[in-house]
């Protein structure tokens, strides 16, 4: 690859992006995740394709399995990440692939890239012991470290443009709108 930096695929990002902008129906997509409960809190989640306009957008082959399951004191064995744990590095992944995205885009070279991240849970919400409390997260902090022989204002804007571009980030902060279906399979 010709058009790359800090191993990102630039020519792929920029086909994509140009392919947007002449049909921005080919913007819009679906994605496929299945769960299935595998015995107690433990469940096994199918990470699948997406759907686009003119049908898959990724290949047959597309399937990545992670297991979530629960810490003892709420039921589970410690099989895998608890669900919430799961969310986090999502944000943190999301974070970490887009900042590293835009250093390539805005020509910035890094040598390293972390972010640590921390959230504050109150069992006592999810437990139903105090009404006023969230049952999930109420705070996410997390800090970006980034070596770059770079000035750091270039640096500065790369982690800056995800932090109003993250789409995980985004669901975390903006309400969107939810909705469920429920079949019944009587025995």
């Amino acid at each position: 690859m010709a058009d790359q930096l800090n191993d990102v695929n630039l020519e792929a990002m920029k086909a994509l992006d140009r392919a947007v902008r002449e049909n921005p129906a080919l913007g819009k997509r679906t994605v496929k995740v299945r769960s299935s409960w595998l015995r107690g809190t433990k469940t096994l989640i199918e990470v699948g394709e997406h759907q686009g306009v003119n049908g898959r957008t990724t290949p047959k082959t597309r399937r990545f399995i992670m297991t979530a399951d629960a810490p003892p004191g709420l039921g589970g064995v410690d099989a895998g990440p608890a669900a919430v744990e799961v969310l986090l590095g999502a944000l943190a992944g999301c974070l970490t692939s887009g900042i590293a995205a835009n250093a390539a885009l805005f020509d910035v070279p890094i040598e390293g890239l972390d972010i640590e991240m921390e959230a504050d849970l109150d069992l006592r919400g999810l437990l139903g012991h105090d009404k006023s409390l969230r049952n999930g997260f109420s705070d996410i902090r997390y800090t970006v470290t980034i070596d770059s022989p770079a000035p750091e204002d270039k640096v500065r804007r790369c982690k800056e443009t995800i932090d109003r571009k993250s789409p995980v980030l985004e669901a975390l902060t903006t309400p969107i709108r939810v909705t469920s279906s429920f079949v019944y399979k009587p025995r």
